[in-house]
């Protein structure tokens, strides 16, 4: 069983069982479910066995999903997000990078270098998530019912580099608008590429350093090409749970308020767990750290290699607030606009202490 099997199993004994008692009073629900990748720790340990396991046994086997993968249907991630609001699956989760393009208040809450822990990230998503909730159903006719973090992502080169001065002149794989802002302000190139042509340009030096999860580089197997791991938190890979509007709302009551209570307490604490679990050991076991647990994240287990690990330094910190203040944030508050803008900084800002100039 591994440890986010175990997170499910433990949330019961934690006062979540009276759920099964009032099962007997739900309808007899079944749920159409389009998931993350097959082979992504999401989708295998956190939303496969919340659908398929944890809700059928919390209901009594009154509320069921067939849940299948996007990758088993030929799904694009981009598509997520629209197969849900036109009604062809009932529920769909996947990644908002991935639709940022659909709602430009998709990246207000994992702007590139914004949360530098996932503690931080946290308190974003609780302070937005009014704001989404809204604009959800407003724009994409869908219902958010949850968000949760993949895991930080991070800077994995190959060339020495002991802090951010060190990126000047470097090519720097990226993967979203936000983050190709923040590197070009630390006077590197961004270069945009898929993530499977990330290690044979790395081995030919097409590119210097590259953007990914520390532990998706480290499954990808990055430790072979790299030889330094920077702590430069630049996303979290926030993921979302939907529910199309008019499926939700034509579900009894009941039903609407189980499915409420299973995502909060069962679901996206499993997938908060998973992130952090897969931030801290993704580092550790690429760094050769006595921590590195190697099957903490079964079924896909850890490489223990030993890359060195570089970690910011005060300067290299304010560093990096000035640059997402003053590059990062004027172009994410252009697509997003005036109000757009004055909602962030009623509600992240006060978070994180910055406020932006919707006429920047």
């Amino acid at each position: 069983m591994t440890m986010l099997s175990r997170l499910f199993g433990a949330a019961a004994l934690a006062g979540l069982a009276p759920l099964a008692v009032q099962a007997g009073d739900l309808p007899a629900t079944e749920l159409s479910v389009i998931g993350s990748p097959v082979n992504s720790p999401n989708w295998t340990n956190v939303l496969k066995p919340f659908w398929t396991e944890t809700v059928p046994a919390d209901s009594q086997g009154q509320v069921r999903a067939k849940a299948v993968s996007m990758t088993d249907l030929g799904v694009k991630g981009p598509e997520l997000m629209r197969l849900a609001g036109a009604g062809i699956a009932d529920i769909v989760a996947g990644s908002t990078t991935l639709i940022s393009g659909e709602l430009p208040e998709n990246d207000s809450i994992d702007l590139a270098g914004l949360a530098q822990d996932i503690d931080t990230l946290q308190q974003v998503i609780g302070a937005y998530r009014s704001v989404l909730e809204e604009r959800y159903r407003d724009r994409l006719g869908v219902v958010p019912l949850g968000f949760w973090p993949t895991g930080a992502q991070v800077l994995w080169c190959a060339t020495p580099v002991e802090g951010l001065d060190d990126l000047a002149g470097k090519k720097v794989r990226v993967f979203s608008t936000t983050t190709s802002s923040l590197t070009a302000a630390l006077g590197a190139t961004p270069v945009t590429m898929a993530f499977n042509e990330v290690v044979p340009a790395l081995q030919r030096g097409v590119i210097d350093c590259a953007f990914t999860g520390a532990n998706s580089g480290n499954n990808a197997k990055w430790t072979d090409v790299t030889t330094h791991l920077v702590d430069l938190t630049v996303g979290w890979g926030v993921n979302f749970i939907v529910a199309n509007s008019r499926k939700w709302d034509g579900l009894d009551p009941a039903v609407q308020s189980f499915l409420r209570d299973e995502i909060r307490d069962r679901l996206e604490p499993a997938g908060w767990e998973m992130a952090r679990v897969a931030t801290q050991q993704g580092i550790w076991c690429s760094v050769g750290d006595e921590r590195c647990e190697p099957e903490a994240t079964a079924p896909r287990n850890l490489i223990k290699a030993d890359l060195t690990l570089v970690e910011l330094s005060d300067e290299d910190n304010a560093r990096l607030r000035r640059i997402v203040a003053e590059k990062v944030m004027p172009e994410f508050t252009r697509a997003c606009g005036a109000e757009c803008v004055a909602r962030w900084n009623d509600t992240v800002g006060q978070v994180v202490d910055i406020q932006l100039d919707p006429a920047r």
